[in-house]
């Protein structure tokens, strides 16, 4: 059966009795985070419930040996896979929806805190109109007392690769010393001050160890002596928060499952390395069964995608946009996808993106970068005119756009003022140089002379040093020479597009002061199909073929 409530829906073979109970529980669980985080919570897309009835129902999807529920992203959903539904699962629940909540608040954390944080907040308890955290484990509690004690120094420094968290009979020791460690960072009167600055330091991707000296100034050696001290204590504190779980009312929707959307569901929980083949099979099946539907279509965009087969990936965005496939992140990922091959089809996709979310600035950002470069300037300051806040992070971005627009409309002052708003916005040197290198060019228009370098409206510039190539090793290096058809500077770093005789490339340009070579102006925007050579190494960005480490014309 299907139920749905106001910020889940739950596909689940269990009793309908205890699937409500579990989806009121959810919606409670949401209620408190909500509380304690306004809208960072809110923002999450709707969480989709897959919960089994046995474990033999369950086997066939489980991640390892030894966990009866966990969180599963893919790119269009948030998955909580539970092995039952019930009372009994409620404190497990909790646990997946802490993993839910940090993924969506940007924390990168270790796989002890991140497990440490959901065991920890898997103990909150209702009491009245306040909420305990922090009751012991009674089970983690007593495995640390008797069983043989793993060095903290160890548990800390275990990634997701690591034994300690993938097999069962280690990840005992990750979990409960995890567990245990977060509990005395978080709560007591010693480590609880101290606590935000250590998050913090995790957060900008400090090891562990450093970030305890660099918090509390102790050593791992000094933490591990004191959590085992703490451990054979007779007090603990938990942890009281001002706020009402308040019981669920809403109604709750339940219909028999839509068989195809079981399908889609079931699959994407497979949607996982090592998993390819079963799943590209089993999603080809179903465009034949059903060829009207877009999921599987999108669903096999986005393994093309993580495969590196960027047209293949287009192909199959494009086909789920056409059967009316309308979801934000499909439509987020295809638009920026087609910068190099339709730009007409690009803005027709994030034009659709934009009236399902309206207030989204990356959106209109990205929409009106587009238009810039098809030459529409006026329809790019449309779509930015709603804009009245800009975050800074974002403001760089902004002012250029609006630049480069108003330079092409011919709207000076208005360009002269935005420019001058962009080199106080200006988070690198090609920022702050392309805000000069407007302002100089009106200037030069406004004394009637001629400016210093052509600098042709509505078409930003990057600009590189002449410098020594600096990081990888030469050995390292790949080469491609193709047509050189756009350079985009739509993104947080430039792309240069090349059509070579094996298709679409897109190559990042991640750091200029890299690349080999003497200086290179380069204005953004469809190029004139030159032919060049671009050295590159290999990297990790989705949708990009390679890091730019040299360019060069050729004959």
């Amino acid at each position: 059966m299907k139920l749905k409530s106001a910020h889940f829906e739950m596909y689940t073979t269990a009793s309908e009795r205890d699937a409500r109970e579990t989806l009121k529980y959810f919606e409670q669980v949401r209620s408190f985070f909500q509380q304690g985080m306004g809208e960072i919570i809110g923002k999450a897309r709707p969480v989709r419930i897959v919960a089994f009835n046995s474990m033999k129902e369950y086997e066939p999807y489980r991640l390892n040996s030894f966990v009866n529920a966990y969180y599963h992203a893919t790119p269009t959903t948030d998955d909580i896979v539970l092995s039952q539904t019930g009372f009994d699962i409620f404190p497990v629940a909790v646990h997946e929806y802490v993993h839910l909540v940090t993924k969506h608040m940007g924390m990168k954390l270790p796989p002890w805190l991140g497990e440490g944080m959901a065991e920890l907040y898997s103990t909150l308890k209702p009491m009245g109109d306040r909420v305990l955290v922090g009751t012991l484990i009674e089970p983690r509690h007593q495995a640390l007392l008797n069983e043989k004690w793993v060095p903290l120094k160890i548990i800390v420094n275990a990634d997701y690769a690591s034994p300690y968290y993938n097999e069962r009979n280690q990840a005992g020791s990750l979990y409960n010393e995890g567990w245990a460690l977060t509990h005395m960072l978080v709560l007591t009167n010693e480590y609880r001050p101290g606590f935000a600055k250590f998050l913090d330091s995790i957060n900008a991707g400090t090891p562990t160890e450093e970030a305890l000296n660099k918090a509390y100034g102790k050593s791992i050696e000094q933490v591990d002596k004191e959590l085992q001290a703490y451990l054979r204590g007779t007090h603990f504190q938990g942890a009281y928060f001002a706020q009402k779980v308040e019981k669920i009312s809403d109604e709750i929707k339940v219909e028999p499952a839509d068989p195809f959307e079981v399908q889609m569901a079931l699959l994407d929980l497979l949607n996982r390395p090592g998993k390819e083949s079963e799943m590209r099979a089993a999603l080809e099946k179903l465009t034949k069964e059903d060829p009207k539907r877009p999921e599987p279509f999108a669903t096999l965009g986005y393994m093309a995608w993580r495969a590196g087969e960027n047209d293949e990936a287009i192909k199959d965005f494009g086909k789920a946009f056409e059967l009316g496939g309308r979801d934000p992140v499909m439509l987020w990922d295809y638009g920026r996808m087609l910068r190099a091959q339709d730009q007409t089809e690009a803005i027709h996709v994030l034009t659709e993106l934009l009236a399902l979310e309206p207030i989204r600035i990356d959106v209109r950002m990205e929409l009106a970068a587009h238009q810039l470069t098809a030459k529409k300037a006026a329809e790019a300051l449309d779509t930015l005119k709603p804009v009245k806040d800009v975050a800074p992070e974002d403001a760089a971005r902004f002012y250029a756009i609006m630049a480069h627009a108003q330079l092409d409309t011919r709207q000076f002052d208005a360009a002269k003022d935005s420019a001058e708003k962009l080199k106080k916005a200006a988070r690198s040197d090609d920022d702050a140089f392309q805000a000069d290198r407007i302002l100089k060019f009106l200037e030069a228009r406004a004394n009637g002379g001629a400016p210093v370098s052509s600098l042709e409206p509505g078409r930003p510039v990057l600009r590189r040093k002449e410098v020594d190539p600096v990081g990888e090793p030469v050995s390292q290096e790949k080469s491609v020479a193709g047509a050189f058809v756009l350079f985009d500077c739509s993104g947080k770093s430039p792309k240069v597009i090349l059509e070579t005789e094996s298709g679409t490339k897109t190559f990042l340009i991640d750091d200029p002061n890299k690349i080999a070579g003497r200086r290179m102006d380069l204005s953004c925007g469809p190029q004139n199909k030159d032919r060049i050579r671009v050295d590159y190494i290999l990297g990790n960005e989705a949708g990009v073929d390679g890091l730019v480490r040299g360019m060069r014309v050729e004959p």
